[in-house]
């Protein structure tokens, strides 16, 4: 039975059309549902229906029941014809079968129920329009017929060999056999046509209330924002997702104008005209506000529907929610900028390093002869001024070393507690602040040391440099009459915060330097830092390296520094120094040139570079100490196998050959106690780090001065704390 079935769904399932195809599906799958049921249970009807009409003489009801019974077989075979033509062919069959049964046999046979049958069968094939017509065609004939029998003109048909309708009593038990399987016949196409449309319906139903609830939910559900809108703006339909988005109600906005959420409604237009020029658009990015008054930006795809006569309206399309993605870029792209900047300062500050190296060997002749010859010229010597210039230009060129070095991270060469408040009124005392106001006379300057915890761990002498630069930049940007203030406070962050550097979370004390000035571009202040970035006065305000200095003492004091600026606005710079609970050393009392001499005591220079070996042991001679000198590490190691020295003075980089900590490490494997003092054209770095935990004592950096190294081989030797400078000694510590 199953087969069967199987078999006739598929022989009445039209072969190019699905249900998704609606109407047009069910109507041809009802055509040949009525086909395939005429045809076989036609053909059972056929049989007892021509047997009547032959033992009858009616011989034109066979033949047109075999004719229409031949039709309805070759409309089935034949699917490829035309659907309207074989769908106009059941009606047709209807109709002429109902008018030759009533012609026959009379109103009251099975013609009436083909003529009813008729107009059914043409709605449901053809549609409503073809089943009106039907009907009034069945008017006609029915009128046409009654007009016969009150004329009494249905003799007329006996002349056609058609019976007398009131006379049609012969053969009655085969007229009710045929009546009944017409009427059956009838019957069951008719309930299969319904049937078969309502059961199509019924599945289209389900069909479509299960594609309405999968896109009810996706609808509900879908994290982007689905809208549809007029022509004018006003929102026909939104989709939930929106209360994620703006915090409004799905109902709330509905049949509200668009452009009440519009950050600058003026947009829209824009918006508009686009659509309208293409039809559509994609990844528009519009601002809408919440319904806190926060703006999101949004990215839209939409297009414009139009209707049949292609005119256009209303506007459908999603938007999504891309202000975190765009915050997400942003930090991206700031964390890049950072990440650059830092590598092109680090490279930088490496081929800076490497020049201020080797000006410090250079340097070193320039600044320590002079000062040696200074010490045997009698009072008024004619020499003393000229040795004096060259001493003094060469601790210039030392300054500008010390610049490279702070840009290549290696600049702080001590750290120790200092009192930041001490340190800026300090500055405010100096020559270079007098020089400073001197070029700006127009310019003063207000301070606001009000720091209650201003002590760091750093270098005073970096930190004072710093604020150095940062005045003289104050300065140069005040074209009018202007105050800069300097100012310090202590400031704790609960949570990071976001400038040109992110400061972290932490206590600080923060020095800030403010000024009046032109400001700057946003453009620039990216580059402020960079070496020889400058607007100013060139040949009168410095090398260019003043800025970069700054960012390398921030950078080495493990700080932060932030830029406020705006054109017109004036500057600020705030430095966020870690703060630490440690109170500043007390210095010694400083002492003359006679505490740093000597007792003949031996000393091993050992250094690559023969300028320097000859620059140091000038120096220690003229202290009063026994001075040898190798070239390499190798030759210290041969040297200390079989020899002995009381103190090394080892440099750091020798190239080529064993480095200075190589070189102490292989000492120290056989004579363990052996004092050194390290000294480098650099500051100190990790390989001197080394050194000192290996036991080495003292770090001194280049160029030598006889106070630098006077202390730290008095140190060494001694054991004893010694003091930093001369007294009256300017803060280079030369003599």
């Amino acid at each position: 039975m199953n087969k069967i079935t199987t078999l006739i769904s598929t022989l009445t399932t039209p072969k190019n059309l699905i249900p998704q195809d609606g109407i047009r599906f069910w109507q041809e799958k009802v055509l040949l549902n009525l086909l395939f049921f005429s045809g076989v249970l036609g053909f059972i009807t056929w049989i007892p229906s021509v047997a009547l009409s032959i033992k009858e003489g009616l011989w034109v009801v066979a033949f047109a029941d075999t004719l229409m019974l031949g039709w309805v077989l070759g409309m089935f075979l034949r699917p490829g014809l035309s659907y309207t033509f074989r769908a106009m062919s059941i009606p047709t069959i209807s109709y002429l079968l109902g008018m030759v049964l009533i012609l026959t046999l009379g109103p009251f046979g099975a013609g009436p129920a083909w003529l009813f049958f008729f107009p059914i069968l043409t709605g449901v094939l053809l549609g409503p329009k073809s089943a009106y017509r039907a009907l009034v065609l069945n008017a006609i004939t029915v009128a046409l017929i009654g007009g016969l029998i009150q004329l009494n003109l249905t003799n007329f048909l006996s002349q056609a060999n058609f019976k007398a309708w009131h006379l049609a009593i012969e053969n009655p038990m085969e007229k009710w056999v045929v009546i009944c399987f017409n009427f059956m016949l009838l019957n069951i196409l008719a309930t299969l046509s319904v049937t078969t449309i309502l059961n199509g319906l019924h599945n289209s139903l389900e069909e479509l209330g299960i594609s309405e609830k999968k896109h009810r939910q996706i609808f509900e559900n879908i994290l982007d924002v689905y809208f549809e809108t007029s022509l004018e703006g006003i929102i026909l339909e939104i989709s939930p997702s929106i209360e994620q988005v703006s915090s409004y109600s799905q109902k709330g906005l509905k049949g509200k104008p668009l452009q009440t959420v519009y950050k600058d409604p003026g947009k829209r237009k824009d918006f508009l005209e686009k659509l309208f020029r293409n039809g559509h658009i994609q990844n528009y990015e519009i601002h809408l506000l919440d319904k806190t008054g926060q703006t999101r930006i949004c990215s839209v795809n939409a297009r414009l529907l139009r209707d049949k006569n292609n005119n256009p309206e209303r506007i459908i399309g999603i938007f999504r929610d891309i202000t975190e993605q765009i915050a997400m870029a942003k930090k991206e792209k700031d964390l890049e900028e950072r990440l650059n900047r830092s590598r092109k300062m680090e490279a930088i500050g490496m081929l800076a390093g490497g020049v201020a190296h080797d000006l410090n060997n250079v340097l070193s002749g320039v600044v320590t002869y002079p000062e040696l010859l200074l010490l045997d010229q009698p009072p008024k010597s004619p020499m003393a001024d000229a040795l004096n210039i060259i001493h003094s230009s060469g601790l210039r060129a030392t300054e500008i070393v010390q610049d490279l070095l702070t840009l290549s991270r290696r600049g702080v060469m001590t750290r120790e507690v200092v009192d930041l408040n001490a340190i800026a009124s300090e500055f405010l005392r100096t020559p270079e602040y007098e020089k400073i106001l001197s070029f700006h006379p127009h310019v003063s300057v207000k301070q606001n040391l009000a720091a209650e915890f201003p002590f760091l761990k750093g270098s005073g002498i970096h930190l004072q440099k710093t604020i150095m630069n940062l005045i003289s930049n104050a300065a140069e940007a005040q074209i009018d009459m202007g105050t800069i203030t300097i100012s310090t406070t202590n400031r704790h962050l609960d949570n990071p915060v976001k400038g040109y550097d992110r400061v972290a979370a932490g206590d600080y004390v923060v020095l800030t330097v403010e000024d009046q000035g032109t400001g700057i571009d946003p453009e620039d202040v990216k580059r402020i830092f960079e070496p020889f970035f400058t607007k100013k006065v060139m040949g009168r305000s410095g090398t260019g390296l003043g800025m970069a200095v700054v960012w390398g003492t921030v950078q080495d004091h493990g700080a932060y520094i932030d830029v406020i600026s705006s054109p017109g606005t004036g500057t600020r710079f705030d430095l966020y120094f870690p703060v630490t609970a440690d109170k500043p050393n007390v210095r010694p009392e400083s002492i003359c040139m006679g505490d740093l001499m000597g007792n003949n005591e031996t000393i091993l220079i050992v250094d690559d570079v023969a300028e320097q070996r000859t620059i140091a042991g000038t120096i220690l001679e003229r202290l009063g100490y026994k001075v040898l000198a190798v070239a390499s590490g190798e030759e210290a190691v041969s040297y200390l196998a079989s020899n002995t020295a009381d103190l090394l003075l080892l440099d750091m980089i020798m190239d080529p050959g064993i480095d200075g900590l190589e070189t102490f490490r292989r000492i120290r494997e056989f004579r363990p106690n052996q004092k050194a003092i390290i000294a480098s054209g650099f500051s100190q770095s990790h390989q001197v780090r080394q050194t000192l935990a290996l036991g080495a004592g003292q770090y001194i950096k280049k160029p030598y001065t006889i106070e630098k190294i006077g202390l730290a081989v008095q140190k060494e030797l001694s054991g004893n704390t010694c003091p930093e400078s001369f007294p009256g000694k300017d803060h280079h510590g030369a003599v």
